[in-house]
């Protein structure tokens, strides 16, 4: 065959006309534009978005090719899911005794918890919520509590400390968040750790009582 003869193409090659790229991301439709649009447009209403920041990523939306594009854009904007019903806890205390509360757990309002002479761990990162702003009160009186955070969430923490602190290991995400957290209370002589992720020691600590727990 002659070399300078052009071949055939075959459906799909990606050289032919028309070829679909192998791999490519799903197209997206003026239905699936519209849609990321309306989560803009909300997240606008409700202060998420400022009005300048609206029109660049409208702009973004209605040239967005694939669904993976569109997803990026309103990716931080998602509502976050809400439940309705009694919340699961209201308070946790440990005096000379250790306290957990972590899992899949409905969380109202607020939410107190109490360590003395003790080490404590409130978990959020699989708790759902029955409004769209969470107060944890803190009180570690000579003991240590952990709150853990959702990445996703705007965190503020006012808490006071004597002889002791309120610690975060960083900043959450900012006022666009579809939920925030409020972390308060005293820490007296005693740690309260805001922190996205248990330590090492911390998170075998736990696992080593989750265990305890299915045995006994």
């Amino acid at each position: 065959m002659d070399a300078s003869q052009p071949t055939e193409a075959t459906p799909g090659d990606p050289g032919a006309p028309g070829g679909i790229p192998s791999g490519s991301a799903l197209r997206a439709s003026d239905a699936d534009r519209e849609r990321a649009a309306d989560v803009l447009q909300a997240a606008t209403a409700d202060g998420r978005v400022s009005t300048g920041e609206l029109e660049e990523r409208l702009e973004l939306v209605y040239s967005a090719k694939s669904k993976d594009e569109l997803t990026s854009i309103v990716k931080d904007l998602q509502p976050v899911p809400r439940s309705s019903g009694a919340p699961t806890s209201t308070k946790a205390v440990g005096v000379l005794s250790n306290f957990v509360r972590n899992g899949r757990w409905l969380v109202g309002d607020s939410h107190r918890s109490t360590a003395v002479i003790s080490r404590g761990v409130i978990d959020l990162r699989e708790a759902r919520f029955t409004g769209p702003e969470t107060t944890i009160h803190v009180n570690a009186w000579l003991g240590t509590v952990y709150v853990v955070v959702p990445e996703d969430v705007e965190v503020g923490v006012e808490g006071t400390g004597i002889l002791g602190g309120f610690k975060q290991d960083r900043e959450g995400a900012d006022h666009s968040a579809a939920h925030r957290i409020n972390i308060t209370g005293v820490a007296a002589c005693g740690n309260v750790h805001v922190v996205h992720q248990l330590p090492p020691a911390e998170e075998r600590r736990l696992r080593k009582r989750e265990r305890r727990s299915i045995e006994s």
